[in-house]
């Protein structure tokens, strides 16, 4: 979408408000548990296959509660919303200083919406819906997709397919559960500036830690860097500068969180966790994990989230499966930073992008 389109859609959408006679306001909503089933299946080692040609079906939920309009799906910007009983409440901001904490309300009778009973098994097996992303598109009826039903779209009066024209755009975080029972679940949501934990600003002054996402931006220790990711791809002039000072020619494992060193320094290993005989050194390197593969001791694989990888190696030789998913202590040791100045030393030559700030001190 270009400018002049984005500006098109937005006086059709400012035009449709202002009309004596408007369609219908739809509310479609999406619940995105994407997040926090990876960071489940990092720490508990549960199955996580990624999607690539397609959104998992047991991962993002989309549902619209339009009844009175339809009973029936509805299809906006490509994406199919079922018509379910769901509630919103408190999304209307406020002049009072304080940000909204809106409620969201399900109902997840075993005989009612199928996708809402999806959505409960999930939250069993995850144990809960925090963090997950919350989204609300307001628009008009008269905006949904072509792909509609006819006996949807012939009761909207000058139906006008526009993904683009939009009301508002709302986006929130699951916060917490506030009830449950065997027919409903409600929960509260926060902006994601007004989340536990959440400070501003996002960084500080620490002496001794380092703030920056070990192999992300900041850090970039890896030998894979992207502009979004970063903030440097692999073919500028800084890629080089960056993979210049690594130890060696690439990013490989090096340590635990405790600076543990997994790899010794030398052929013989003698410093590291791992001990191998002599002149035994042509271990995988920078491999993706795959289910079904055959790893050795010593073998080094990663997996991929949100751009940024993690590293493994193999703590002994076995078959990959689910069940066995890093960072299955039993099977990997998890290549991860200390936080610490002695942690980057680890990795980097002369120049450290350590960051913390290890030349202040407290005041009294």
């Amino acid at each position: 979408m270009n400018t002049t389109d984005a500006k098109s859609s937005i006086k059709k959408a400012i035009k449709e408000a202002a009309s004596i006679d408007p369609s219908s306001v739809i509310d479609f909503f999406e619940i995105d548990t994407t997040d926090i089933q990876f960071d489940l299946s990092l720490i508990n080692t549960k199955v996580f296959n990624e999607t690539q040609d397609k959104e998992p079906q047991d991962r993002i939920f989309r549902f619209h509660n339009s009844i009175s309009l339809t009973t029936r799906e509805i299809v906006f910007d490509g994406k199919t919303y079922i018509a379910s009983p769901i509630a919103v409440e408190g999304m209307e901001l406020t002049s009072r200083g304080t940000l909204p904490r809106p409620t969201l309300s399900l109902s997840v009778k075993p005989d009612g919406v199928k996708a809402l009973s999806q959505l409960k098994a999930i939250i069993e097996k995850i144990g809960d819906l925090t963090g997950a992303k919350f989204t609300r598109t307001k628009t008009f009826a008269k905006f949904i997709d072509a792909s509609n039903s006819v006996k949807l779209t012939s009761k909207i009066k000058n139906h006008d397919p526009d993904p683009n024209a939009i009301l508002s755009h709302d986006i929130y975080f699951i916060d917490r559960k506030t009830s449950e029972s065997q027919q409903t679940l409600s929960f509260e949501m926060a902006s994601s500036i007004d989340l536990e934990n959440f400070g501003v600003p996002k960084r500080l002054v620490i002496q001794d830690k380092c703030q920056w996402q070990y192999r992300g931006e900041g850090c970039c220790y890896t030998a894979n860097l992207t502009e979004d990711i970063h903030g440097v791809s692999n073919t500028s002039e800084e890629a080089e500068t960056f993979k210049n000072n690594f130890k060696k020619s690439f990013a490989p494992p090096v340590a635990t969180s405790s600076d543990e060193r997994i790899f010794g320094e030398d052929r013989n290993n003698e410093n590291g966790i791992l001990t191998f005989t002599q002149g035994e050194d042509s271990k995988i390197k920078n491999q993706e994990w795959k289910s079904g593969e055959s790893y050795s001791i010593g073998d080094q694989i990663y997996i991929t989230k949100n751009g940024v990888e993690y590293h493994f190696v193999a703590k002994v030789a076995h078959t990959s499966a689910n069940n066995n998913l890093p960072p299955n202590t039993t099977f990997w040791y998890s290549d991860q930073c200390s936080k610490s100045i002695k942690g980057c030393k680890l990795r980097f030559k002369t120049v450290l992008p350590f960051g913390g700030f290890p030349a202040v001190n407290k005041t009294q």
